[in-house]
């Protein structure tokens, strides 16, 4: 799962960020650009976070 203020994230399957790696979270799916600029989603499911 992966938190951004209020809101999560759940991805059916971990994911394993290297260091370099920009992450960021847009509805229900996380982005990740690397190092070489390639961007990745990775598709969850989005929930608000009752704290």
């Amino acid at each position: 799962m992966v938190e951004a203020g209020d809101w999560a994230v759940e991805l059916p399957s971990p994911l394993l960020l290297h260091d370099g790696k920009h992450v960021w979270v847009q509805g229900a799916t996380v982005w990740a650009r690397n190092r070489s600029g390639d961007v990745v989603c990775y598709p969850g499911d989005g929930y608000w976070l009752c704290r």
